[in-house]
């Protein structure tokens, strides 16, 4: 029994390497990397991050949540279909081409899926991809993963969405320049599930019901896909990153809740799919409307050089600047512009003193050698006025 189950998971594994979302997903974070550093050749002519840095988010950070979930969806006895799984990621590289990652959200995509299938089996459309036609407990269990899935969102927001955002430099509504923090990430999430049929067979009484209208299934390891992108001037990232999660989390703690009602009473099931679809592009919503109607954060100060952002391996990162801190002296002399701080940087080339204000406006010192190759400006990124054409304002 023991070897079986080993080698089903082998299989399983074996299955995720075939999975188109895959290799859609690694294509998207690669094109994502490199349209970045465009951006940031253009408004700073310098790249701040690495081209691959999107990949590196890809899968690494979804593997212990994947691990986690895979425990639930095995012992639980969930069983997908290979037509759940291929609606999934159509619907999914449907909602990249219309709103990039904005729409890789499980609200969304397994939230438009359960709509899908549920419609298909309901009407017996005779569409091959829907010909497999999975039960009620299989489509309610799904909306219960997407549920749990959209949880993930959340965590995966908090602890990997507000890190190395990319800056840009934008046209305020007054045709001043202003800075502001991009960021884009896609994860997928490896989970194990049932497919019915194979070489398999409930080990216990007490094991779930699987559903499947017979008594073997087998294992797939199934990439289910999150995306993530926002862009935050009013304030810094990880304020607005950190509200925006705790809010998707509770989202998905409420639709969950509704799913797992919906196992009993299928209305439940609908309720949770609205839930989901509204409350994801409420919060959507709503930072943007904040985002627009807030006064700007990232902008040239009247007392220092405002840091947009710090080059990664720079004589910046080493002393602990950070973005939104600013930097009213250095080596003693006022610095209000880069001209300004650049000659006061040539007073001592070998060594810095600076007077930083924090994001509470406390004054903090912070000083270092300074080794020749070094980036000339320490490697810190700030708002410059700059002529915009209509299409670079963008």
């Amino acid at each position: 029994m023991a070897h079986d189950w080993i080698i089903e998971a082998l299989l399983g594994i074996g299955k995720f390497f075939l999975h188109p979302i895959l290799y859609y997903s690694i294509i998207l974070a690669v094109i994502a990397g490199f349209v970045r550093v465009k951006k940031e050749r253009n408004f700073f002519h310098i790249r701040v991050f690495d081209p691959l840095q999107e990949l590196r988010y890809l899968l690494p950070a979804g593997l212990l949540i994947g691990l986690v979930l895979s425990l639930a969806t095995v012992g639980s006895g969930f069983m997908i279909t290979y037509s759940m799984i291929a609606v999934l990621a159509i619907i999914a590289i449907v909602l990249t081409l219309v709103g990039n990652f904005r729409l890789l959200s499980p609200a969304f995509t397994i939230g438009l899926s359960f709509i899908l299938l549920y419609a298909a089996k309901l009407m017996h459309w005779n569409i091959p991809i829907l010909s497999e036609s999975p039960s009620e407990n299989s489509l309610n269990g799904f909306l219960v993963l997407g549920g749990f899935l959209l949880i993930v969102e959340g965590i995966q927001m908090i602890r990997n969405g507000a890190k190395k955002f990319s800056p840009i430099l934008r046209n305020s509504r007054r045709g001043l320049t202003i800075g502001a923090l991009q960021v884009k990430r896609i994860w997928l999430i490896p989970i194990f599930c049932f497919l019915p049929s194979g070489a398999l067979t409930t080990p216990f009484e007490w094991w779930p019901t699987f559903d499947f209208g017979g008594t073997s299934y087998s294992l797939i390891l199934v990439p289910f896909v999150i995306g993530f992108q926002q862009q935050i001037q009013s304030t810094l990232p990880q304020l607005a990153v950190k509200r925006n999660g705790v809010q998707v989390i509770w989202l998905g703690v409420f639709v969950s809740i509704a799913a797992l009602v919906g196992m009993w009473l299928q209305v439940f099931s609908f309720v949770a799919v609205l839930i989901a679809v509204l409350g994801r592009s409420w919060i959507s919503l709503r930072h943007r409307i904040r985002e627009n109607s807030s006064s700007y954060h990232f902008t040239p100060q009247k007392n220092g050089l405002m840091i947009l952002s710090v080059i990664p391996h720079s004589p910046a990162e080493k002393l602990g600047l950070q973005t939104g801190e600013i930097i009213h002296k250095c080596n003693g002399q006022v610095t209000l512009n880069k001209n300004e701080f650049y000659k006061a940087l040539q007073k001592n080339r070998a060594y810095c003193k600076l007077e930083v204000l924090n994001f509470d406006g406390e004054v903090r010192f912070v000083q270092g050698a300074l080794f020749e190759g070094d980036h000339h400006e320490l490697g810190i990124l700030t708002v410059e006025e700059k002529k915009w054409d209509n299409n670079e304002a963008s």
